[in-house]
């Protein structure tokens, strides 16, 4: 018996296809158990039973990748990058009053400029499926002067150390 090569915890359409190609010689030979051959492609004996069935019943393409169903992109390729391109710049240059892109600024401007009003939790894996990712300002007051922190911290260090020590 040898170790599986397919081992990760998810698999592509195009690893899951590979994998069922692989085992079809394995699976047209009679001598195999279904055990086997589940502990070698690393899936379940029922699986096993499934892909000799289709092959059965509708030869050697019934392994092949089916077509990826779900709802079509509202968004095009096209569409996108240059959302990417609006969102690497200033939300003031889109006629916002602040800085720094909020979820209801990006929804506003994609619905505004394609008229495609998108979820606020959809657009947020959008974002993390086009790159970009949730990033938090630090609060800091505008009037903050470092050297002036550095040097209480410098003093307050002095005072401390010579009292207790």
């Amino acid at each position: 018996m040898t170790v599986s090569p397919w081992r990760p915890s998810r698999l592509t359409r195009a690893q899951q296809e590979e994998r069922r190609l692989a085992a079809q010689p394995a699976l047209n030979d009679p001598s195999r158990t279904t055990l086997d051959l589940a502990q070698q492609f690393g899936v379940a004996e029922v699986t096993i039973r499934a892909w000799r069935a289709r092959l059965r019943r509708d030869g050697e393409e019934a392994l092949r990748a089916s077509r990826a169903t779900g709802r079509p992109e509202r968004l095009t390729a096209a569409q996108q990058d240059e959302i990417g391109a609006i969102l690497d710049g200033d939300p003031r240059a889109q006629g916002f009053d602040t800085h720094g892109w909020t979820i209801p600024k990006i929804r506003q401007v994609i619905g505004m400029k394609y008229v495609v009003w998108l979820d606020r939790a959809h657009l947020s894996r959008k974002l993390r499926r086009w790159g970009f990712s949730y990033q938090r300002p630090a609060v800091r007051a505008v009037e903050r002067n470092e050297d002036d922190i550095a040097t209480w911290v410098r003093v307050q260090g002095e005072a401390l150390g010579k009292k207790g020590r």
